[in-house]
């Protein structure tokens, strides 16, 4: 209080405080106008390589290499705002995570239309390699990938000579990130079935929807969909953890775990004679059954980084996708060798060059009694 009175009834004090406000709104004021003179937008930064790609001709692009060669030692700086962030423009060629990955997928989901490659529930022998997720035409799509031509590093290398940072959208920004993540997909198809069934499937599936399972981390699905209130008991007067038709999850999610190369299954059955009652006379040698705490699927996560699940729901399908914040350059074989009755479904794992690393072999034994189709 004492302060105060000084500051605005001792002219002299009131004086220097004035000089001291009108200095500190000067300051911030020509901080901001530098900031802004050193922020330039993502389409002027795809312009600058138009231009440079339009003279290339005229470019000796040997000129440049040492120069390009020294980004790599360059810092990447990333500020994140609510729905845009600032990037230097040496960020575009490191493998950098600009937003948290929950951030990442919430802002591309709106967008994303399908995969290029997903899990090919008919096929007896396929391979698998991490897919990319297909958007709606954006005209950012050619500039977001991991590689960069030499004439798109030098206008990188321009720009970052400047010590300018590039103002960016973050839903470009987010795909941007997920070319540099691995997806893996598997779809559902959800026509002509019936509301009970509905209702025990996607209780049982959206509970995957942002679950995020940690390195080494078990998953047990039993566990997970035990005791939903909201379940469609189907005229049954017995009380079970979980009911009919839960196991369209369970199955989706064992193929899923087929088609990644680090996802280990613990624990897996079949559905032998019931197996019509989810799949009618035709089968396709690659389901998991749950019953109880009896049949029991379980997988683990043997990545080196965490996973996360998203499920979302597409015309007559259900997709569920894992999203590995990473490069993954392992890919699986996947070879059914099947009769009438029984089945050895083999999931083998190479590595880059093609030289296999790991083989799981799981053997299902089912009944020829078909006395129920779906």
């Amino acid at each position: 209080m004492n302060i105060i009175k000084k500051i605005f009834y001792d002219k002299k004090h009131m004086k220097k405080f004035f000089k001291i406000v009108i200095f500190l709104w000067i300051f911030a004021t020509l901080t901001k106008k530098v900031f802004a003179n050193n922020i330039f937008d993502f389409s002027d930064f795809i312009n600058d390589i138009e231009t440079v790609e339009n003279a290339k001709k005229n470019i000796n692009i040997f000129s440049y290499i040492d120069q390009i060669e020294s980004l790599d030692k360059k810092t990447c700086t990333v500020q994140n705002y609510e729905n845009y962030s600032y990037i230097s423009p040496v960020c575009l060629l490191k493998d950098t995570n600009y937003l948290t990955t929950e951030k990442s997928i919430q802002y591309i989901l709106k967008d994303l239309n399908t995969f290029y490659d997903i899990y090919q529930q008919d096929s007896y022998y396929f391979t698998y390699k991490a897919t990319k997720p297909y958007f709606k035409y954006s005209i950012y799509d050619r500039y977001l990938k991991n590689r960069w031509n030499i004439y798109e590093k030098i206008a990188i290398l321009y720009r970052t000579s400047e010590n300018r940072m590039i103002k960016i959208n973050n839903e470009i920004l987010a795909k941007l990130m997920f070319e540099k993540y691995s997806f893996y997909s598997v779809p559902t198809n959800l026509a002509n079935r019936w509301p009970c069934s509905l209702t025990n499937y996607k209780l049982a599936i959206w509970k995957l929807n942002w679950l995020e399972l940690k390195p080494w981390e078990v998953l047990d699905l039993n566990k997970l969909i035990s005791n939903d209130p909201h379940s469609c008991k189907w005229n049954s007067t017995k009380s079970f953890l979980f009911y009919w038709w839960s196991c369209w999850a369970s199955s989706q999610l064992f193929r899923l775990s087929l088609i990644m190369p680090d996802i280990t299954v613990l624990e897996r059955a079949w559905h032998a004679k019931r197996r019509a009652l989810y799949y009618g006379s035709n089968i396709m040698w690659d389901d998991a059954a749950m019953y109880e705490n009896s049949k029991k699927f379980v997988i683990r996560n043997d990545f080196n980084t965490s996973i996360h699940f998203i499920a979302y729901e597409k015309w007559d399908y259900v997709y569920l996708v894992w999203i590995v914040p990473k490069k993954v350059d392992e890919y699986v074989e996947i070879i059914k060798n099947v009769n009438w009755y029984r089945s050895s479904l083999f999931k083998q794992i190479y590595n880059k060059y093609w030289t296999l690393i790991w083989s799981y072999q799981f053997d299902s034994v089912y009944s020829s009694l078909h006395w129920w189709k779906s």
